[in-house]
């Protein structure tokens, strides 16, 4: 896939050449939302058969589904503890920039595009309800930070790197879509349907160090023995992201 994206974005950056066309001499806003959050985003043309786009989207998690229930330890840290169930919840987390390419092979509006989201390494949060009282005090020791809940309620996140790293992940993409990014007159609308290759997805989340520090740290089989089946569970549909998205872009020049 990295190959196969980077001769299509090559191929985008030489087509205008080639074509000898005027590049960013228009100018258009994007504003829309999917399966990668809500967003916005900057268009310019790369001659008449290429658009540079470049945005920043946000996954509010403001809907959260019931994801079944998950088994974590009554007491953390201890070999006689017995395991409870809590329910699941999970929602959109993504926070990330995106630099795409709208490749229009005619005339119309049916393009192909490629490139990649950047930034954040999130893409669901996780919550578990219902947390035993011990979490809110004791937590989960992870190499010296203390992962607590906060009124039963213990907050993860689920990540992907792509091709990058926890800091700094980048995820290619790879998708089909109508409708201009530079508009024709005024406005113009643009649905895309593609995916971000998010690669294994690990679970994170907030410790506090001994000196009051936060840092966020990765939970896996050691902490809560269920983890692994939840990264399973979820790498079934998230290692390559569905992403189906929305837009209305306004020309501003």
């Amino acid at each position: 896939m990295k190959k196969f994206i980077s001769l299509c974005v090559a191929a985008a950056l030489i087509l205008p050449v080639h074509a000898g066309a005027q590049v960013f001499n228009h100018l258009s806003l994007g504003i829309g939302g999917g399966t990668d959050g809500l967003g916005l985003q900057l268009a310019a043309p790369l001659g008449s058969h290429v658009d540079l786009i470049a945005g920043y989207g946000l996954g509010l998690g403001l809907i959260q589904v019931q994801a079944g229930q998950i088994s974590v330890p009554d007491h953390p840290g201890s070999a006689t503890s017995s395991n409870v169930s809590v329910p699941l919840k999970l929602g959109f987390g993504m926070n990330e920039g995106r630099l795409l390419f709208n490749i229009y092979p005619g005339k119309s509006g049916f393009h192909f595009t490629v490139g990649a989201y950047m930034g954040s390494s999130h893409v669901l949060k996780a919550k578990l309800a219902g947390m035993p009282s011990v979490y809110n005090t004791v937590g989960i020791d992870v190499d010296g930070y203390l992962v607590k809940a906060n009124n039963g309620q213990l907050d993860l996140s689920l990540c992907a790197n792509g091709i990058g790293a926890h800091a700094f992940a980048v995820k290619p993409y790879v998708g089909i879509g109508y409708g201009r990014a530079i508009p024709n007159k005024a406005v113009s609308f643009s649905v895309d349907l593609g995916a971000q290759y998010q690669g294994k997805p690990t679970v994170w989340a907030k410790g506090e160090g001994l000196t009051g520090r936060i840092e966020e740290v990765q939970i896996t089989e050691k902490q809560l023995s269920d983890i692994g089946k939840l990264q399973e569970e979820v790498g079934k549909y998230a290692s390559f992201w569905p992403t189906l998205t929305f837009h209305l872009y306004i020309k501003l020049f």
